[in-house]
């Protein structure tokens, strides 16, 4: 009877031993993942970066086995040095002089995939002009000797006028450009102090609502061969390189949430699903305005025109902004985004 109970307590013993090995065998990488730093976003609170919101509030993130953590940011620029020393591991960019100059000084980030761009019907920047002046200004031509204001020097707003002036065969040096913030636009439409003004939705519909300023000109309405590239989601290159399985599971996450986006913005049926979560997370919290504007255009597979950014460059070097190019293709690293489009396949 000894030995027999000796024979059971030993086989006993390895099962649970067994047991014990396998259930810290299965333990060990969720606790490793657990232990896993969040990835700091850099946001500013806009629609430009739904995505990042719809993949926290839907869970994509999550299961992606990642902890995400947002960090406010008046605007890209000041994201711009947390990002290179790794204090963010993400930020959405908006496309600007100050950009590609940042890459020809050697700024250890990556653009991994298209942020935002204007196509037809889904293009929030505009150049509004002042309502009396609706009779008499009716073609590009028409804006010459105009005061135009743009939010910024440098800008992708600049550029976007730039090229429609271009279009009608002026440049940017037959207006008087004045730099503003979008929000003191509308005092300066009332004052009569500016004639036309570039900026992004919802001013295009507030200035227009209150009868201060209409659409003149949309940017898909110009800029068209190739479209306007916006912005675009940057990756800190130390922690891409170092953290390959973090920053593919972060673009899996990502562009779920672009797509669930893209179907919001055609009217799809998450459309109000994603309205919430815009007036949660952006600075647009009425519900009745997103169907007011128009929306920024996200792709569903977050591929971007390269052609679009070497225009860009090449527009803002004509006009000494950039002192010395970089190549374009040197920016970006496509990778993390195959490796997104190939586990959720591509959205014809």
């Amino acid at each position: 009877m000894l030995a027999i109970r000796t024979l059971i307590m030993t086989i006993a013993g390895r099962w649970l031993g067994g047991m014990t090995f396998a259930l810290l065998a299965a333990v060990a990488p969720m606790q490793a993942q657990a232990q896993l730093p969040a990835v700091k976003i850099g946001h500013l609170g806009i629609v430009a970066d739904a995505p990042f919101y719809i993949a926290i509030e839907k869970g994509y993130f999550k299961e992606q086995g990642l902890t995400v953590a947002l960090e406010r940011f008046n605007s890209s620029a000041q994201a711009t040095a947390p990002l290179s020393t790794n204090d963010i591991q993400v930020a959405g960019g908006a496309l600007s002089a100050a950009l590609f100059n940042s890459f020809a000084r050697g700024w250890p980030a990556r653009i991994a995939f298209s942020r935002t761009s204007d196509r037809p019907g889904f293009s929030s920047d505009t150049l509004l002009v002042r309502n009396d002046l609706k009779d008499s200004v009716k073609s590009i031509a028409d804006l010459r000797g105009k005061k135009i204001a743009v939010n910024a020097p440098a800008s992708g707003l600049l550029y976007m006028v730039g090229k429609m002036l271009e279009s009608g065969g002026l440049t940017i040096n037959d207006v008087t450009i004045i730099y503003m913030p979008w929000p003191n636009m509308g005092a300066a439409f009332e004052s009569k102090a500016i004639d036309a003004g570039a900026v992004v939705e919802p001013f295009s519909e507030i200035y227009n609502s209150r009868q201060l300023a209409f659409p003149f000109k949309r940017a898909a309405d110009v800029l068209r061969d190739p479209p306007f590239e916006v912005s675009v989601i940057l990756f800190n290159l130390e922690w891409a390189k170092q953290n390959q399985d973090q920053a593919r599971a972060f673009s899996v996450a990502y562009l779920k949430g672009a797509r669930d986006y893209y179907d919001a913005m055609r009217g799809g049926p998450k459309r109000g699903e994603v309205v919430q979560i815009l007036t949660r997370y952006t600075s647009m919290k009425e519900a009745p305005l997103y169907d007011k504007i128009q929306w920024e255009h996200v792709d569903p597979n977050a591929r971007f025109s390269i052609e679009s950014l070497r225009d860009q460059q090449e527009w803002h070097a004509r006009q000494g902004s950039i002192p010395s190019k970089v190549k374009v293709e040197d920016m970006v690293d496509g990778s993390f985004l195959q490796y997104a489009l190939d586990k959720l396949g591509v959205v014809k």
